[in-house]
């Protein structure tokens, strides 16, 4: 099956969604002692042992998050491939399912569907690897038993996200997301519960944004992790991946109360706790 990414343009802030237009590149990173930390957080070695430490035995679903790797930003290690690399070796033999914020391309929508896709891509500057990175996660999901899933686009979704002759709609586009990956996850859950042997976990990928447990006033309809929480009875988990560099001086990531950890990035895994079963991990510096 060939999978085409989504490049759906929602960015880490809770306050309100983003549409990711171009920012200048950020300053090299502080190393000094200003550049410690204001927040508290824990430190762990690297992904695998910040997961094993934050996620609860009896979760049921977790929802990463990710700052979306773009071609006006770092070009470092996105957090889509260091999920592939780390953490799916990590928490693999716990997971049943795993949806990803992508689509195949519906042959019978023709043309439109193409174009729709190219429109998209070119809109939020997804790097050329990412089709790839999404590959390469399926396959790495796929040999440990772990069943991928895709979202579903109608030719209709094509024609509301990506209007002939018009830009690109994107509140129609993070409704659509919203729409699919809360669709996969609870079919998803729903599907393992009736086994009467199944892993425990079943996790989704994609925008910060749509994982969000505590979503801003007005977009509250975004995010799927009510609904997930409640098919879970309160075993949904959040947790975001930073990558530190697609962050490094971004006004609207300054804003967040985990960014005085960007600056300070190293070779750990930083992991401050923005609620219950809310996590954001701020991922190692890409060394020079």
């Amino acid at each position: 099956m060939r999978w085409l990414v989504l490049v759906v343009v929602v960015a880490c802030h809770k306050d309100a969604p983003q549409h990711d237009e171009p920012s200048p590149a950020p300053p090299p990173p502080a190393r000094d002692a200003a550049a410690a930390p204001a927040v508290t957080a824990d430190s762990y070695a690297d992904l695998p042992a910040a997961l094993h430490a934050i996620l609860p035995a009896d979760a049921r679903v977790i929802g990463f998050g990710e700052l979306h790797a773009r071609t006006d930003r770092a070009q470092v290690k996105s957090a889509l491939a260091r999920f592939t690399t780390d953490a799916i070796p990590a928490i693999g033999d716990q997971l049943s399912d795993l949806v990803v914020e992508t689509w195949v391309v519906d042959p019978k929508c023709g043309k439109a569907a193409e174009e729709a896709t190219a429109k998209v891509a070119i809109s939020t500057r997804r790097p050329m690897e990412t089709h790839s990175e999404i590959a390469d996660l399926a396959q790495a999901a796929r040999a440990r038993g772990i069943q991928p899933h895709a979202m579903e686009v109608t030719c209709a979704d094509y024609a509301r996200i990506a209007p002939p002759g018009k830009d690109v709609d994107f509140e129609a586009m993070l409704t659509l997301t919203t729409r699919e990956l809360t669709r996969i996850a609870v079919d998803a859950v729903a599907h393992r519960d009736a086994e009467a042997k199944h892993r425990p976990w079943i996790a989704l990928y994609g925008g910060a944004l749509h994982n969000d447990r505590f979503p801003a006033k007005g977009v509250e309809d975004w995010s799927y992790a009510a609904k997930v929480d409640e098919v879970t009875h309160g075993h949904f988990v959040e947790v975001d991946l930073i990558v530190p560099e697609l962050a490094q001086g971004e006004p609207t990531y300054q804003k967040e109360p985990w960014y005085p950890l960007v600056p300070a990035a190293d070779a750990r895994v930083h992991a401050w706790k923005r609620g219950e079963r809310s996590y954001v991990l701020v991922l190692p510096r890409t060394p020079p």
